[in-house]
C-alpha cells in the first residue's frame, strides 16, 4: 500500500511539472518567438517559478519575478502607473488595497502572492517605514479596518486611526498632528471603478454613534490625496472625545454613518469601544511613554 502512494505520489508531481511545462511552452511559442532564445527561456523559467510560488512550493522570488508577478495581477488587470504615483498610502495602506482585491473583489491572488505584491508596492512608491513584521500590521489593520462592497459601484474603506495603528505604520508623527489623545480619528477611503467620485463635505454627511447618542465631526475635515483619474478621495475626519456621548464608560461601541454616498441609505461602520492589538504593539507603546528613570 505504500508503495502505491508513493507511485501516486511521483506521478502526480510528474504530470504537475508537465502542465507547467506545457503552460511555460506555450507561452515560449505563441508570446515570445520574436525576443530570442535567451529570453524565452528566461521567460519560461520565470513562469514555472511564478507557478511554483503560487502552490508555495518555493518561498522566494527574484524582484524581476515579483515585478513580473505585480504586473500580471494588478498592474495590467485593474490599475495603471498613473494610479499608483498619485496615491499617497501608509504602508498598511497597501495591504488595504491589495486585501479588499483579493478578498473582496475576488482577484486571483494568494495569501503568499498578495504579500510579495504588498512589498513590492511598499518598497517601489515608499511612504512610511514600519519596524513592525508584515504580520503585526496585519493584525493592526484588521482590528481596525472596515469596509463594505460599494452602493452605487462606489467602495468605502474606513479607518479608525489609533495611536497603535499610527505606531505599528511608522507614521509618530501623525499623533500629534491628528490630536489622536483628544479626538477619535477616522480615516475614509472612496473608490469608484468607473467614471469619477466628486468630493462631498465630509462634516456634513459624517457622525459617530454611542449608545449614549450622537456625536459631530470636529471641522473641518481635511482631504488627504485625491487621484488625477477622480477614481479615488481619502479625508479624515475627527470627533472630540471629551463629548458625553463617547466620553463615558457606557459607551462600549462606536459608529461611524457615512451617508448620501453612491446611493439613499446609510453607510454604517463598527468597532468595540476596545481593541484588541498584538502584544509586539502594546510592549512599543509602554516602553515609549514609560518616564525616565
Amino acid at each position: 500500500m505504500k508503495n502505491l502512494f508513493k507511485k501516486a505520489a511521483v506521478w502526480a508531481a510528474g504530470i504537475f511539472v508537465f502542465l507547467i511545462l506545457l503552460a511555460g511552452a506555450a507561452v515560449f511559442t505563441l508570446y515570445r518567438s520574436g525576443d530570442g532564445l535567451s529570453t524565452d527561456w528566461d521567460t519560461l523559467k520565470s513562469n514555472i517559478r511564478l507557478q511554483l510560488f503560487r502552490r508555495n512550493i518555493i518561498s522566494v522570488l527574484t524582484p524581476d519575478e515579483v515585478t513580473r508577478l505585480y504586473q500580471g495581477k494588478c498592474y495590467r488587470k485593474c490599475h495603471g502607473e498613473s494610479a499608483m504615483i498619485t496615491v499617497v498610502l501608509p504602508s498598511a495602506g497597501w495591504f488595504q488595497l491589495v486585501e479588499r482585491m483579493r478578498v473582496k473583489e475576488n482577484v486571483d491572488i494568494t495569501g503568499s502572492e498578495a504579500e510579495a505584491i504588498i512589498r513590492h508596492l511598499d518598497e517601489k512608491y515608499p511612504k512610511t517605514k514600519s519596524r513592525f513584521s508584515y504580520e503585526v500590521r496585519k493584525q493592526v489593520h484588521n482590528s481596525v479596518w472596515r469596509n463594505d462592497m460599494g452602493q452605487g459601484d462606489i467602495y468605502c474603506d474606513v479607518i479608525y486611526v489609533s495611536r497603535e495603528y499610527l505606531i505599528s505604520i511608522g507614521a509618530e508623527h501623525l499623533i500629534d498632528e491628528y490630536d489622536v489623545a483628544h479626538h477619535h480619528v477616522y480615516l475614509i477611503n472612496f473608490t469608484v471603478h468607473e467614471g469619477e467620485i466628486a468630493l462631498s463635505d465630509l462634516d456634513k454627511i459624517v457622525e459617530l454613534r454611542t449608545p449614549l447618542g450622537v456625536v459631530p465631526t470636529t471641522p473641518p475635515w481635511r482631504l488627504r490625496f485625491q487621484t488625477a483619474d477622480k477614481h479615488h478621495y481619502e479625508g479624515i475626519v475627527r470627533f472630540d472625545k471629551a463629548n458625553p456621548a463617547v466620553a463615558k464608560p457606557e459607551a462600549t461601541w462606536l459608529e461611524l454613518d457615512i451617508k448620501g454616498i453612491g446611493g439613499s441609505a446609510t453607510r454604517t461602520y463598527r468597532w468595540d469601544r476596545e481593541l484588541k492589538y498584538p502584544d509586539e504593539v502594546k510592549q512599543s507603546i509602554a516602553v515609549s511613554t514609560e518616564a525616565p528613570k
